[in-house]
């Protein structure tokens, strides 16, 4: 159970494409005070960048595509950033986009500890699919937004629901509003996790 473990000063944002997690996270490193926001797919893509990185190889071979790297590459990856992290940090770090399975929660779990908690991003299809259509990013495609989506309930949303029944901490915070008024409604359940 979570709370016989020391917490990570980690909290896992989850949600579909479009449900605002970068927005959100970063909003609040510039409202809170010790927030961070740590985007995995930046950490990976840093990693890949290394040229004696021992996962370079396969980072540079499955991102382009948006196949999801190895849970082992991903955690590692983690697990070498948490580790160079002053001694005395006192931050949170709001991770983004991890874990995305199963397989990446449990590897989590096993290397690194239990994280503070997970903000679970809700969001309706339909509001996701006009966010989409706003948009003009590369990533936003017809195909990939939906074998996104279809990632996120077929993987991720079953991770979130391992990290529950492994008696973590998971608050379901909704995303449909935008702007001030669903940075509200982020802020007032992430202000409440960060008091834990």
């Amino acid at each position: 159970m979570a709370d016989q473990q020391i917490l990570l000063p980690i909290i896992f944002v989850l949600g579909p494409q479009g449900a605002g997690k970068s927005y959100l996270c970063k909003r609040a490193t510039e409202e809170i005070p010790g927030v961070e926001h740590v985007v995995m797919s930046d950490l990976l893509r840093a990693e890949g960048d290394k040229l004696d990185s021992p996962w370079a190889k396969e980072i540079n071979a499955k991102m382009p595509s948006g196949s999801l790297v190895s849970s082992e590459t991903s955690t590692a990856v983690l697990e070498a950033w948490y580790k160079h992290l002053p001694q005395n940090h006192t931050n949170t770090y709001l991770l983004d986009g991890f874990p995305r399975d199963i397989e990446q929660a449990s590897a989590f779990a096993e290397k690194l500890g239990v994280a503070k908690a997970t903000i679970s991003l809700m969001c309706s299809v339909m509001v996701l699919d006009e966010r989409r259509q706003k948009r003009a990013r590369a990533d936003d495609d017809v195909k990939i937004a939906k074998d996104r989506y279809h990632g996120h309930l077929n993987d991720t949303v079953p991770a979130i629901d391992h990290l529950r029944e492994s008696g973590a901490l998971v608050v379901d915070v909704s995303s449909e509003r935008e702007g001030d008024e669903g940075w509200q409604i982020f802020k007032d359940a992430l202000l409440i996790l960060l008091k834990i």
